[in-house]
């Protein structure tokens, strides 16, 4: 990155109990001398790079500043190369204590997470082997459907209010943009937001 603005150094980590299994998420932003933490679980069965990809969500969705970020995340994990946008490069893992910070809160999330799994529900059966109370995930796929120049993604290319957009562009005399599927990381990266009709009920 380039400029005079100080980054924000952002740590993300995603951890599960098996894959797929509950998992948990943690994340730490820095800026300057400012520290702020942040995690999550998802007690459905899902995988460490959606883990990821949630403390990804959930940081750049805590950001009130429009500064530059640094995203150092496990590309092990996340499963692709850097991605990189105008504002948001995503880095390999950093040895530091920030980074180190991030798995802490990602692991204790999942201990909590399993916790509340193993607990009786109110069949008096245990949670996750309860048909009826066991959780329906709600993290982020791997891909995201966007349209060029949209400032949000979509998970399904049914959603009513893509359709509604498309459906104004036309009535002013426009074309409506072809509908393509990219990695959600790829979308993070761009700054593009979540669908609040199709995305409704996800953990961002």
């Amino acid at each position: 990155m380039s400029g005079g603005h100080r980054a924000i150094d952002v740590f993300v980590a995603g951890v599960c109990e098996g894959e797929p299994g509950p998992g948990g998420w943690g994340a730490v932003l820095r800026y300057g001398k400012h520290r702020r933490e942040l995690q999550g679980s998802e007690l459905a069965s899902t995988a460490p790079n959606r883990m990821l990809l949630t403390a990804a969500a959930a940081a750049l969705g805590a950001l009130t500043r429009p500064l530059p970020v640094r995203l150092y995340a496990d590309r092990a994990i996340l499963g692709r190369a850097a991605v990189e946008s105008s504002r948001v490069v995503w880095v390999g893992t950093h040895d530091e204590p920030d980074g180190t910070r991030a798995t802490e809160l990602a692991r204790d999330a999942l201990r909590e997470a399993v916790r509340k799994l193993e607990a009786r529900c109110l069949h008096d059966l245990v949670t996750r082997q309860c048909w009826q109370c066991r959780p329906t995930s709600t993290t982020l796929p791997n891909r995201v459907k966007v349209t060029s120049g949209g400032l949000v993604f979509h998970l399904d290319e049914g959603c009513a209010a893509l359709h509604g957009g498309w459906r104004k562009v036309e009535r002013r005399g426009g074309l409506r943009s072809d509908l393509t599927t990219i990695p959600t990381a790829d979308a993070l990266a761009k700054g593009l937001g979540a669908c609040e009709s199709c995305c409704r009920g996800f953990k961002l």
